[in-house]
C-alpha cells in the first residue's frame, strides 16, 4: 500500500472559475495518470462546484452525479483503498463549506434583510 509522506491536502478554489478551470484541465488526462497534487485539486474542485454531491454514493443512478464526473470519484476510491488519500482528502468538506461561505456572505452583503430576525420574542 502507498502512503504519502506529508499531511492531508486540501485545495479550496479561489473562485467557481478556478475549480471548473481545474475540473477541465484534470479530464483533459486519464485521472489515474494524475499526480497526486492535481488529482486532489481536480477532486475538490468538484466539491466546491457540487457540494451537494457525496463521495459514497457517486454509482448510484439517483446520486445526482454527472456521469462526466464518475470517473473521478472513481478514482478518488481507488487511490483512497490505496492509502493514496487520506478520509479528510476523499471527503473534503472544506472545499463545500467554502463555497456555501462564500455564496451566504454575497446574499447577505446584497440582501441583509433575509438574515436578520424580523419576529420580536
Amino acid at each position: 500500500m502507498a502512503h504519502r509522506a506529508h499531511e492531508n491536502s486540501i485545495y479550496i478554489p479561489r473562485s467557481l472559475r478556478a475549480a471548473a478551470r481545474n475540473l477541465r484541465l484534470a479530464l483533459r488526462e486519464p485521472v489515474e495518470k494524475l499526480p497526486a497534487r492535481e488529482f486532489i485539486r481536480a477532486w475538490c474542485s468538484v466539491s466546491y462546484l457540487y457540494p451537494g454531491l457525496h463521495p459514497d454514493g457517486y454509482e448510484d443512478a439517483d446520486s445526482g452525479w454527472p456521469r462526466v464526473l464518475r470517473r473521478l470519484a472513481a478514482e478518488a476510491w481507488r487511490r483512497a483503498d490505496a492509502g493514496e488519500l487520506s478520509d479528510s482528502e476523499l471527503y473534503c468538506y472544506q472545499a463545500c463549506k467554502a463555497r456555501i461561505r462564500r455564496e451566504r456572505a454575497e446574499v447577505e452583503r446584497v440582501a441583509p434583510w433575509l438574515f436578520r430576525d424580523h419576529f420580536a420574542a
